[in-house]
């Protein structure tokens, strides 16, 4: 019987059981945001998924690398909304 094709998310366990080395040396806040990172890349298996890469570590990467885009955006609004705020309150 033929070995069956990994989903990706069997792939991205494998990814991430790739790196436990490197995550030992880690100190301990930089574990938290190692471990955070892979569940960044969790957020978007479906995503993942649907692309045909035979390198199933790019769409990790490039998943990671699109929640910190969305984080980037998400604080630049908070910053541009509480800069507002104290325009008005300096204006008003």
């Amino acid at each position: 019987m033929g070995k069956s094709v990994p989903t990706f998310r069997e792939e991205l366990e494998r990814i991430e059981s790739e790196w436990r080395d490197y995550r030992r040396i880690l100190r301990k806040e930089e574990k938290k945001m190692f471990d955070e990172l892979f569940k960044k890349a969790k957020r978007h298996v479906s995503a993942s998924q649907s692309q045909t890469n035979p390198d199933p570590v790019e769409s990790v990467f490039f998943s990671i690398l699109l929640e910190q885009q969305m984080e980037i955006d998400r604080l630049k609004r908070r910053l541009e909304d509480e800069s507002r705020e104290v325009d008005e309150e300096v204006l008003g």
